[in-house]
This record gives C-alpha cells, sequence and structure tokens, in this order.
C-alpha cells in the first residue's frame, strides 16, 4: 500500500491524481495522507510539491522509516522526480527497482523538550530582527568559542545549500557523516566549523530578546532556559533514488529523448532547437535559451509554448528569483 501526499496547489494536486491513477490502474492499494501518517504498513510515500513541502513529509513521518518518492512539482533540490517522469519512475517503485538514500536528520533538546526532526537544520535567533543573540558554543563538553551575533545554524549535509550556504557555510556533497556549524554575522569573526554527526554540541549561555529555535525554516520554538543541546537524531530520511540503469540518469533520459522526439516529429525547428539545449545543457530561463539559441525571443517564446502544451517541457518558478522561470524536461 502506498500513501500520496502533496502539497495544495493547483499543480501538485494535479500531479497526485496522475499518481492515483496509476495505482489504480495497477490494481495497487493507496491512500491520501489526511489522516494516514500513523500507519507503517506503507511500501512508500509519495511526496509531490516543493522543497519545503518535502521537507514537511519528513517531518509529519517523524520517526517512521518509510522510504519518500520526492516529486517536484516546482524547482528544487530534493526531488527525484516530475510530471515528465513521474509514471516511469513509479513503475521503479513497483518493480523495487530502487534503492534507499539515507539523509541525517537533526533535533535539539529545550527545556526538557525535544524539538520535531529536521532535515535540513535547526538555527537558534532573537524572536525580535537585528538583536543581537550572546552565546557559548561547546562542542564535546569543552568551550570552543563565546559569541554575540544575529544567530547560528547547525545544519545536515542535505541543509548546506540552505541558510547555511547564505550565511557563508560550506556546501557539503554527498552524505559524509558531518554537521556545519555557522555563525551569522559574528562580531567575533568566527568562521563556520565541520564536525562529526556524532558530536555533543551545546549552545549555553543564552542570552537575547526571546530566544526561538527555528527548525527546518519553519517550526518555531522558544527557548526560555540557558542551553540548547543539538544532535543527531537516530531516525534518517530515506529518500528513493534510482540507479543508472534506470532512473534520472542514462537509461531514463535516453528512454525520453527518443519518446519525445517522435512527439516533435511535425513540430517547427525552433522547438527542436529549444528541446534539444533544454536536454543538453539542463533547465534554463528563457534568457539563456535566447542566449544559446541566438534565436530571437518572439521565437523561443513561441517554441516554449509549442513545448508546454505538448507537455514536453516544464515551466517552473526560479528557486533564487521569482521573477523568472526556469524550463525543464
Amino acid at each position: 500500500m502506498y500513501l500520496i501526499t502533496s502539497k495544495t496547489d493547483k499543480k501538485s494536486a494535479a500531479i497526485a491524481k496522475i499518481a492515483a491513477n496509476h495505482f489504480r490502474e495497477g490494481h495497487l492499494k493507496y491512500s491520501f495522507s489526511k489522516d494516514s501518517w500513523a500507519n507503517k504498513d506503507y511500501e512508500a510515500v509519495i511526496s509531490i510539491g516543493d522543497d519545503r513541502f518535502i521537507l514537511e513529509t519528513f517531518r509529519k513521518l517523524g520517526k517512521l522509516q518509510i522510504p519518500v518518492l520526492a516529486v517536484a512539482s516546482s524547482q528544487g533540490f530534493l526531488a527525484q522526480a516530475n510530471l515528465l517522469n513521474l509514471r516511469h519512475c513509479m513503475n521503479l517503485v513497483r518493480k523495487g527497482k530502487y534503492k534507499i538514500f539515507k539523509r541525517a536528520r537533526l533535533t535539539a533538546k529545550i527545556d526538557k523538550m525535544t524539538t520535531p526532526i529536521g532535515l535540513n537544520d535547526i538555527g537558534l535567533f532573537c524572536s525580535k530582527s537585528a538583536s543581537l543573540l550572546k552565546y557559548s558554543l561547546i562542542l564535546n563538553d569543552e568551550l570552543f568559542w563565546k559569541d554575540s551575533s544575529d544567530g547560528i545554524v547547525i545544519s545536515t549535509p542535505t541543509g548546506s545549500t540552505g541558510y547555511s550556504l547564505s550565511a557563508g557555510g560550506p556546501i557539503v556533497l554527498d552524505e559524509p557523516k558531518i554537521f556545519a556549524i555557522t555563525p551569522i554575522s559574528s562580531l567575533e569573526k568566527h568562521s563556520p566549523v565541520i564536525v562529526a554527526d556524532n558530536a555533543n554540541i551545546r549552545i549555553s549561555d543564552i542570552q537575547g530578546n526571546n530566544p526561538i529555535l527555528i527548525i527546518d525554516g519553519e517550526i518555531r520554538m522558544p527557548v526560555s532556559g540557558k542551553e540548547v543541546l543539538i544532535e543527531k537524531s537516530p531516525h534518517d530520511a530515506n529518500f528513493i533514488v534510482f540507479s543508472n540503469d534506470y532512473s534520472l540518469e542514462s537509461k531514463l533520459r535516453k528512454r525520453t529523448i527518443k519518446e519525445e522526439t517522435e512527439r516533435l516529429r511535425n513540430a517547427p525547428a525552433s522547438a527542436k532547437l529549444i528541446y534539444r539545449i533544454l536536454t543538453q545543457e539542463g533547465n534554463m530561463t528563457q534568457k539563456d535559451l535566447i542566449s544559446s539559441s541566438m534565436l530571437p525571443e518572439r521565437t523561443v517564446r513561441y517554441a516554449l509554448d509549442i513545448l508546454i502544451k505538448n507537455g514536453i517541457v516544464a515551466a517552473q518558478p526560479h528557486f533564487a528569483d521569482a521573477r523568472q522561470t526556469v524550463y525543464g524536461v
């Protein structure tokens, strides 16, 4: 049995309907997420939405180790599938032709309470903006530094490309057993530090204007005490990923290109060129496509309209600039 959960926007709901129809056609049992989170017997969870929604899915799963197929309804980093390859990826899941990629998660203990499990990061800040936070960072029971800053973020490898990166933290590739600790605008000029994920991380002597912990940029919890303990959760996030033989890499990409080439047989040359650029170069904005193709803006726009109308190319908001649109196959 499978669990389908999706964000409430129209595009995510439409993709969820496709997933449900796919299971129905295969005579497979499935349910939607409204009241189903306590069920531990699901073979997999199909999570459809943006990165925030996928993070929320793992928080709702909590300690459950059910594998998740993350499906993008908009541009993001965490998804393994999208509208164009959803059916193929779901077939691979049904056939067991996938692997589990475990991503580390974090929890914090404050005032004898344990926070929800975070996949990206846990940050300590003052609830009032432009307020200074004073604290001591203690690693493995030894004082590492004292600081006055805008805050401090402890991130997993998954979260290293989020808030930590914007504050000058390192990008951590793959899934090494480490966490990144990044001070935000440190008055003492402290630099980010990398620690083993089994390190004892304590933030003590906390002074500030109503300090709060923020988990994954979403969950806010007040800190009334003087100390926070942050540690690796024993419950990883289990992502469904695919091997080179099947998924988003060689075989699937070749198959997708072959199928779409047939559908493009009667399309204008401009649409074929734009499609080829996107398959070879990856996701691009309209401005990038104009530069790469050397076609007029009107021609590129016309080609994109044809590709989108036929479901060959998907349009998504730009992750870093909401004013732009990103196009991809």
